[in-house]
Protein backbone atom coordinates (compact mmCIF):
# COMPACT_ATOMS: atom_id res chain seq x y z
CA UNK A 1 0.00 0.00 0.00
CA UNK A 2 1.25 3.27 -0.89
CA UNK A 3 0.78 5.99 1.92
CA UNK A 4 -0.74 9.13 0.66
CA UNK A 5 -0.51 12.67 2.13
CA UNK A 6 -4.08 13.48 3.55
CA UNK A 7 -4.26 17.52 3.81
CA UNK A 8 -6.89 19.44 6.00
CA UNK A 9 -9.50 19.87 3.63
CA UNK A 10 -10.13 15.94 2.94
CA UNK A 11 -13.01 14.35 4.72
CA UNK A 12 -12.34 11.27 6.97
CA UNK A 13 -14.62 8.37 7.15
CA UNK A 14 -14.93 6.50 10.17
CA UNK A 15 -15.80 3.11 11.06
CA UNK A 16 -17.70 3.66 14.30
CA UNK A 17 -19.44 5.95 16.18
CA UNK A 18 -18.41 5.85 19.73
CA UNK A 19 -16.39 7.63 22.32
CA UNK A 20 -13.13 7.27 20.49
CA UNK A 21 -14.28 8.07 17.02
CA UNK A 22 -15.68 11.29 18.82
CA UNK A 23 -12.75 12.56 20.06
CA UNK A 24 -10.70 11.62 16.36
CA UNK A 25 -13.36 13.76 14.98
CA UNK A 26 -12.75 16.46 17.26
CA UNK A 27 -8.78 16.87 16.63
CA UNK A 28 -9.61 16.36 13.13
CA UNK A 29 -12.12 18.90 12.76
CA UNK A 30 -9.65 21.52 14.69
CA UNK A 31 -7.16 20.75 11.69
CA UNK A 32 -9.36 21.20 8.89
CA UNK A 33 -10.42 17.76 7.76
CA UNK A 34 -14.39 17.09 7.26
CA UNK A 35 -15.27 13.87 8.99
CA UNK A 36 -18.49 11.02 7.93
CA UNK A 37 -19.09 8.12 10.57
CA UNK A 38 -21.08 5.30 10.11
CA UNK A 39 -22.88 3.85 13.21
CA UNK A 40 -26.08 1.92 13.82
CA UNK A 41 -26.80 4.21 16.75
CA UNK A 42 -28.65 8.34 15.47
CA UNK A 43 -27.17 9.80 18.53
CA UNK A 44 -23.78 8.22 18.48
CA UNK A 45 -20.87 9.98 20.11
CA UNK A 46 -18.42 10.51 17.14
CA UNK A 47 -22.01 11.66 15.16
CA UNK A 48 -22.93 14.01 17.68
CA UNK A 49 -19.88 15.97 16.05
CA UNK A 50 -18.99 14.95 12.83
CA UNK A 51 -19.95 16.33 9.72
CA UNK A 52 -22.35 13.53 9.03
CA UNK A 53 -23.42 9.95 9.84
CA UNK A 54 -24.57 7.36 8.08
CA UNK A 55 -26.89 5.01 10.19
CA UNK A 56 -26.63 1.82 9.51
CA UNK A 57 -24.77 -1.54 11.33
CA UNK A 58 -21.47 -1.85 11.25
CA UNK A 59 -21.50 -5.00 9.40
CA UNK A 60 -23.14 -3.10 6.29
CA UNK A 61 -20.83 -3.87 3.49
CA UNK A 62 -23.25 -0.87 1.00
CA UNK A 63 -23.36 1.32 3.86
CA UNK A 64 -19.56 1.34 4.80
CA UNK A 65 -18.79 1.32 0.98
CA UNK A 66 -21.12 4.33 0.81
CA UNK A 67 -19.08 5.85 3.21
CA UNK A 68 -15.45 5.38 1.60
CA UNK A 69 -16.40 6.70 -1.49
CA UNK A 70 -17.28 10.51 -0.13
CA UNK A 71 -13.99 9.92 1.93
CA UNK A 72 -10.47 10.71 1.13
CA UNK A 73 -9.16 8.09 3.68
CA UNK A 74 -11.00 5.67 5.93
CA UNK A 75 -9.99 4.21 9.56
CA UNK A 76 -11.58 2.17 12.42
CA UNK A 77 -11.84 3.79 15.38
CA UNK A 78 -12.48 0.48 17.86
CA UNK A 79 -10.90 -2.91 17.05
CA UNK A 80 -14.79 -5.04 17.24
CA UNK A 81 -15.44 -4.18 13.14
CA UNK A 82 -15.92 -6.97 11.02
CA UNK A 83 -12.82 -8.07 9.96
CA UNK A 84 -14.57 -9.40 6.15
CA UNK A 85 -15.91 -5.54 5.42
CA UNK A 86 -12.40 -4.22 6.59
CA UNK A 87 -10.83 -6.70 3.71
CA UNK A 88 -13.27 -5.74 1.21
CA UNK A 89 -12.58 -2.26 1.66
CA UNK A 90 -9.05 -1.96 1.33
CA UNK A 91 -9.61 -3.30 -2.08
CA UNK A 92 -10.49 -0.28 -3.30
CA UNK A 93 -10.24 2.44 -0.95
CA UNK A 94 -8.09 4.66 0.87
CA UNK A 95 -7.57 2.27 4.72
CA UNK A 96 -3.87 2.65 5.85
CA UNK A 97 -5.14 0.45 9.13
CA UNK A 98 -5.70 -2.38 7.02
CA UNK A 99 -7.52 -5.45 7.83
CA UNK A 100 -4.09 -7.71 9.49
CA UNK A 101 -3.64 -5.43 12.44
CA UNK A 102 -7.40 -5.60 12.79
CA UNK A 103 -8.06 -8.98 12.89
CA UNK A 104 -4.99 -9.04 16.08
CA UNK A 105 -6.41 -6.47 17.59
CA UNK A 106 -9.34 -7.98 17.91
CA UNK A 107 -8.58 -11.46 19.21
CA UNK A 108 -6.91 -11.50 22.92
CA UNK A 109 -5.30 -14.22 22.40
CA UNK A 110 -4.10 -13.81 18.92
CA UNK A 111 -3.14 -10.10 20.33
CA UNK A 112 -0.96 -11.53 23.18
CA UNK A 113 1.13 -14.22 20.95
CA UNK A 114 1.83 -11.32 18.28
CA UNK A 115 3.51 -9.29 21.44
CA UNK A 116 5.39 -12.35 22.91
CA UNK A 117 7.04 -13.12 18.93
CA UNK A 118 7.84 -9.09 18.76
CA UNK A 119 10.07 -9.18 22.52
CA UNK A 120 6.86 -7.73 24.56
CA UNK A 121 6.50 -8.65 28.43
CA UNK A 122 3.08 -9.83 28.25
CA UNK A 123 1.10 -10.80 31.29
CA UNK A 124 0.63 -15.06 32.42
CA UNK A 125 -1.88 -16.07 30.67
CA UNK A 126 -3.89 -19.63 30.01
CA UNK A 127 -5.88 -20.14 27.20
CA UNK A 128 -9.22 -21.62 28.07
CA UNK A 129 -11.58 -23.74 26.10
CA UNK A 130 -13.87 -26.13 29.47
CA UNK A 131 -14.07 -25.70 32.67
CA UNK A 132 -10.90 -28.51 32.79
CA UNK A 133 -8.71 -25.91 31.30
CA UNK A 134 -9.59 -23.02 33.89
CA UNK A 135 -9.07 -25.64 36.89
CA UNK A 136 -5.66 -25.85 35.69
CA UNK A 137 -5.37 -22.17 34.80
CA UNK A 138 -6.17 -21.23 38.32
CA UNK A 139 -3.98 -23.77 39.54
CA UNK A 140 -0.89 -22.56 37.56
CA UNK A 141 -1.55 -18.96 38.13
CA UNK A 142 -3.01 -18.65 41.10
CA UNK A 143 -5.65 -16.34 42.75
CA UNK A 144 -6.25 -13.15 41.63
CA UNK A 145 -6.58 -13.85 38.17
CA UNK A 146 -8.84 -12.78 35.61
CA UNK A 147 -10.96 -14.41 33.21
CA UNK A 148 -11.70 -12.60 30.15
CA UNK A 149 -13.57 -12.98 26.55
CA UNK A 150 -10.80 -13.59 23.56
CA UNK A 151 -13.41 -11.59 21.10
CA UNK A 152 -15.84 -8.67 21.59
CA UNK A 153 -15.24 -8.17 25.21
CA UNK A 154 -14.78 -4.26 26.26
CA UNK A 155 -14.48 -1.82 29.34
CA UNK A 156 -14.65 -4.33 31.31
CA UNK A 157 -17.77 -6.36 29.41
CA UNK A 158 -17.20 -10.22 29.41
CA UNK A 159 -14.94 -10.29 32.27
CA UNK A 160 -14.31 -11.56 35.75
CA UNK A 161 -12.20 -11.66 38.72
CA UNK A 162 -11.63 -14.54 40.67
CA UNK A 163 -10.38 -14.09 43.95
CA UNK A 164 -11.13 -18.02 45.34
CA UNK A 165 -13.30 -20.82 45.13
CA UNK A 166 -16.61 -19.02 45.37
CA UNK A 167 -15.76 -17.38 41.88
CA UNK A 168 -15.65 -20.32 39.93
CA UNK A 169 -19.51 -21.21 39.34
CA UNK A 170 -19.50 -18.03 38.06
CA UNK A 171 -16.38 -18.88 35.95
CA UNK A 172 -17.73 -21.89 34.72
CA UNK A 173 -21.38 -20.83 33.67
CA UNK A 174 -19.64 -17.82 31.12
CA UNK A 175 -17.24 -20.11 29.82
CA UNK A 176 -20.79 -22.34 29.10
CA UNK A 177 -23.06 -18.90 27.84
CA UNK A 178 -20.78 -18.90 25.07
CA UNK A 179 -18.62 -20.96 22.32
CA UNK A 180 -15.28 -19.97 22.26
CA UNK A 181 -12.01 -19.66 23.79
CA UNK A 182 -10.96 -17.38 26.74
CA UNK A 183 -8.40 -15.81 28.47
CA UNK A 184 -6.91 -16.62 31.75
CA UNK A 185 -4.43 -13.70 33.09
CA UNK A 186 -2.92 -13.68 35.90
CA UNK A 187 -3.62 -10.44 38.28
CA UNK A 188 -0.72 -7.86 38.09
CA UNK A 189 -0.53 -4.78 39.62
CA UNK A 190 -1.49 -2.01 36.56
CA UNK A 191 0.44 1.41 36.89
CA UNK A 192 0.34 2.41 33.01
CA UNK A 193 -1.44 2.35 29.89
CA UNK A 194 -0.15 2.75 26.63
CA UNK A 195 -1.99 3.44 23.51
CA UNK A 196 -0.88 2.02 20.17
CA UNK A 197 -1.40 4.22 16.82
CA UNK A 198 -0.56 4.03 13.59
CA UNK A 199 0.16 4.23 10.51
CA UNK A 200 2.31 7.29 10.54
CA UNK A 201 2.54 10.91 10.60
CA UNK A 202 1.53 11.95 6.95
CA UNK A 203 -2.14 12.61 8.23
CA UNK A 204 -5.14 11.20 10.14
CA UNK A 205 -4.51 8.48 12.55
CA UNK A 206 -6.15 5.92 14.55
CA UNK A 207 -5.33 3.60 17.40
CA UNK A 208 -6.83 1.46 20.21
CA UNK A 209 -5.53 1.53 24.52
CA UNK A 210 -5.55 -1.77 25.26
Amino acid sequence: MVERLILPGSTVGILGGGQLGRMMAIEAKKMGYDVICLDPDPDSPCGQVADEQIVSPLNDLDAAARLARRSDVVVYEFENIDVLLVQELEKNFYLPQGSKILSIAQDRIKEKRELQKAGFPVVPFQVISDRHDLEKGVIQLGYPCVLKTSRGGYDGKGQLVLKGLVDMKRAQEMLQSQDMEWVLEKMINFTHEASALWPGTKGVTSGFTR
